[in-house]
């Protein structure tokens, strides 16, 4: 299998970290342009809301995340690794989760998750197929 370029790393790098700044700075509703139109985005068991959007819902659901002004969150993204696909390029990393949802802003991770991507350049940019969160460690 071919390596995937430092340029394609370095790109996809880039969208992952942009992705996680701005739903931490109150951008949520913009991330939805990282995603391709026939994406999957996938929460596993012990987030807070399980389940798989798909499509143009995901678009709704990040415009719901920016509403929601109450979650204070800060995520933190280590150990990325990348792997030609063919067409595709899969990425992988993983992911801790700071949140409150209070004035407390507590600094105990919210959960720690394994993340699965798979990315494809459409011409414009890299843009996120599927994205399958899977928590591995969850603050009760």
């Amino acid at each position: 299998m071919p390596p995937v370029s430092i340029e394609d790393r370095t790109a996809i790098s880039d969208a992952i970290h942009a992705f996680f700044h701005l739903v931490d700075t109150g951008r949520a509703s913009e991330t939805a342009d990282l995603f391709a139109d026939d994406a999957r985005l996938t929460f596993g068991p012990g987030s807070p809301q399980p389940g798989t959007i798909e499509g143009s819902a995901i678009r709704a659901a990040m415009i719901a995340r920016e509403a929601l002004t109450s979650a204070f969150t800060r995520h933190a993204v280590t150990n990325i690794r990348f792997e030609d696909a063919g067409s595709d390029v899969s990425a992988g990393y993983l992911l801790t989760l700071y949140r409150s949802d209070d004035d407390t802003r507590g600094s105990v991770p919210a959960f720690v998750a394994d993340v699965a991507e798979v990315w494809r350049e459409d011409g414009s940019g890299w843009r996120m197929r599927e994205r399958i969160i899977t928590p591995a460690f969850v603050r009760s």
